[in-house]
């Protein structure tokens, strides 16, 4: 198996997925023991590639470059015998690149920019989901009823102009540093009035 795209399978599962890993569980993917075209041109075309990993079946279902996952595609990975993880997105060459939806399977999803299998560009983080179907909830849905951060990402960081924002209604707007608060931003009350706030690095300044 292509060292890149075995290094996906284990990303799609969060094996390697260190954002945010205070509100990620641990979680672990066996190597994928078997794959199996079985269906169109996994090499050169679109198709899908049956996987088998020790928590039973995932897939993919997409184009194809070289054997490699590219262009347009659907990865779907178990991370336990009940749950899997996916992303549904754009590929270069077996690497998430573009914009693609990733739903972690344990509470979490990301919707945005990708570059390099890392979340880079503008995009969504969206944190304690009882439940994810595609289609279910609008994004706007969710940025208003779940806990969530979009903006700038950078290297998989919050790294930027971005807003953070709570079920109850309060939400921060400023700058953010390595997923840290820092420089000036302004928390809004569950009333709207806002207070202008400083920070440093994560600590609170003033």
């Amino acid at each position: 198996m292509n060292i890149r795209r075995f290094t996906l399978f284990q990303l799609a599962a969060g094996l390697v997925f260190s954002l945010f890993s205070s509100s990620i569980s641990a979680q672990s993917l066996a190597e994928v023991t078997a794959r199996e075209c079985v269906l169109g041109d996994c090499a050169e075309g679109r198709g899908r590639l049956e996987l088998t990993t020790q928590w039973g079946k995932g897939e993919y279902f997409g184009n194809f470059r070289d054997g490699e996952f590219h262009g347009r595609g659907r990865l779907e990975v178990p991370i336990s015998f009940i749950a899997k993880a996916i992303y549904e997105g754009n590929f270069d060459r077996g690497i998430r690149s573009g914009r693609g939806t990733y739903w972690n399977g344990n509470g979490n999803l990301y919707i945005g920019q990708w570059r390099d299998d890392e979340r880079n560009g503008q995009g969504s983080y969206f944190i304690g989901l009882a439940e994810w179907r595609e289609n279910e909830h609008s994004e706007y849905w969710m940025k208003e009823n779940v806990e969530n951060y979009s903006g700038t990402f950078v290297d998989d960081f919050y790294h930027g102009e971005g807003t953070y924002r709570w079920p109850g209604g309060q939400k921060y707007v400023g700058r953010f540093f390595a997923n840290e608060k820092h420089g000036h931003g302004t928390y809004y009350y569950v009333t709207g009035s806002p207070r202008q706030q400083l920070w440093d690095f994560g600590d609170f300044v003033r």
